[in-house]
């Protein structure tokens, strides 16, 4: 693979606080590569440092140069938003390419690509301006855009929206590296994860290849009202969660230990997901 991205033993300190601790990774040319991670992981932190030149210790190369020198490359759309509620939605795109020296036609094809109405800003709603502001990151034709939790707060139908805008930046040939929190949105759109925990990178690999990498080979979900959690289960909402290698063995113990803590009213075999594998290599959940 064509590698565009290269981030090696980055560390960052906040005072005495370690948050990112030598984190390594490369991302390839036309590639979404996910930093999949609960909240308070060094997601941001992360996203920061590549975007934004906060100082870090390490090493960070795009296109084989410092990235210092290659930042003008990259489109970064942060969790926050960074687009003038006063002014209207296409004045926004103006004025950010205006600052990047970017001719206006620019502006005026992704308002149409992304079909964002011309109104004012505080007049649209969530969705639309985080439509807005990626597409405002893709001003520069970057070769790489760079999104901390594109999702975050959205509706599921506003969340696939974006999902398509991604899956497109990535057919144009360009690389996308997102944070997320949320598992759908890993498998639905990266075609590898790293896994990311207390600043550490736990694991990387395409979403099979995590999953099979995993000891878990079943999962039993018992869901039902109880009022404890046995040993060795997992709570998960309503359900409570047993990961085994010998489902069949187990499922009786299972369903015979469950049910002396509540009321049963449904039993589930199921291959683990790749918040299963996440919630086994960090003893936390993704939503956490």
């Amino acid at each position: 693979m064509d590698e565009l991205l290269r981030v090696e033993n980055v560390t960052k300190f906040y005072g005495r606080k370690k948050v990112l601790d030598k984190v390594s990774f490369t991302v390839n040319r036309g590639e979404i590569f996910g930093l999949l991670g609960p909240n308070g992981a060094g997601k941001t932190t992360l996203m920061k440092i590549l975007a934004e030149g906060i100082s870090y210790r390490g090493g960070v190369l795009l296109s084989g140069e410092s990235i210092e020198k290659r930042r003008f490359q990259i489109g970064y759309c942060p969790q926050d938003e960074t687009i003038y509620r006063d002014l209207s939605a296409y004045d926004n795109l103006k004025f950010y390419a205006q600052l990047l020296r970017v001719d206006r036609k620019r502006a005026k094809e992704l308002m149409r690509e992304f079909d964002i109405p011309n109104k004012k800003v505080e007049q649209l709603s969530g969705g639309m301006r985080k439509k807005l502001s990626v597409a405002i990151s893709l001003l520069g034709n970057p070769e790489i855009l760079i999104l901390d939790e594109p999702t975050v707060g959205l509706d599921v139908e506003t969340r696939r929206e974006v999902w398509r805008i991604i899956k497109k930046v990535k057919s144009e040939g360009k690389s996308v590296l997102l944070s997320t929190h949320y598992m759908e949105e890993a498998e639905a759109l990266c075609d590898r994860v790293a896994i990311i925990n207390d600043g550490k990178i736990i694991d990387i690999g395409t979403v099979d290849e995590l999953k099979k990498k995993s000891k878990i080979k079943s999962a039993i979900e018992v869901r039902g009202i109880f009022n404890m959690i046995p040993e060795g289960f997992v709570q998960e909402g309503s359900s409570l969660v047993f990961y085994t290698n010998k489902p069949k063995e187990d499922i009786k113990k299972v369903v015979d230990i469950v049910g002396k803590c509540g009321e049963i009213r449904e039993v589930i075999l199921r291959e683990p997901t790749l918040e299963d594998v996440f919630l086994q290599l960090t003893g936390r959940r993704l939503e956490g």
